[in-house]
């Protein structure tokens, strides 16, 4: 091989390393976009809030921020913080049957937990506030999670409160809440009540009038 033929097979490799990588790359990112699917590309609709009075917000993960007023319906999605302003309420309705009702100053989280054998249990994480639950068409797998203590239930109605301190209050209306802290569970049954404080293991179940505590989120339902 003569010097000019040597010389040309010199300048000639880095190019062709570096179109290789080239196209190594390109076809790299060409399997990334494949290997998306549809629902790992999108947020999973989780349910639509479909009635709000005053100040109610949804902030969505991407930051952006959008509002309900009256009645209507905007989707709600997984990781989705709701919140609601200073006498203002909210209804959401979940794609699985479970209505919420959010009273005035009330901040949540919308999450979940996969489990196999049980599949998803939709998590709420209530930072403060008030929030009316009820289950229908079946057992349907739910928690809220205050800053103190856990409510788990499957089929029911109730009413749960949590105060500045933490504090949190669970008025049952029908069915059984498992009221957890991290000093143990007891459960909750039909028209009793019970308070979990930081510290403490849940108060045992005292009967209770319950209707008191969730006449706010009747004129919200209508």
């Amino acid at each position: 091989m003569n010097d000019t033929n040597a010389s040309l097979l010199r300048n000639a490799r880095p190019r062709l390393t570096r179109q290789l990588i080239s196209g190594m790359c390109g076809i790299v990112v060409c399997l990334g976009f494949l290997s998306l699917s549809p629902v790992q590309a999108a947020e999973e609709l989780v349910g639509n809030a479909v009635n709000a009075v005053g100040d109610f917000t949804v902030f969505r993960t991407d930051g952006i921020q959008e509002r309900l007023e009256g009645k209507g319906s905007l989707a709600l999605y997984e990781g989705d913080r709701v919140k609601t302003g200073s006498g203002s309420q909210a209804l959401m309705e979940f794609t699985n049957g479970i209505q919420v009702a959010l009273n005035e100053d009330t901040d949540f989280l919308i999450l979940s937990r996969w489990e196999d054998g049980k599949g998803f249990t939709r998590i709420l994480r209530l930072a403060n506030g008030e929030v009316w639950v009820k289950t229908m068409g079946g057992p349907k797998p739910l928690e809220i999670e205050t800053p103190v203590a856990t409510a788990a239930v499957k089929e029911t109605e109730f009413d749960i409160k949590v105060l500045p301190d933490g504090q949190t209050t669970l008025t049952v209306v029908e069915g059984i809440v498992e009221f957890g802290t991290a000093f143990g569970t007891c459960p909750i049954k039909t028209s009793t009540i019970s308070y979990g404080n930081r510290g403490k293991k849940c108060t045992k179940p005292a009967p209770v009038d319950v209707a008191p505590n969730v006449a706010w989120a009747q004129g919200i339902r209508q």
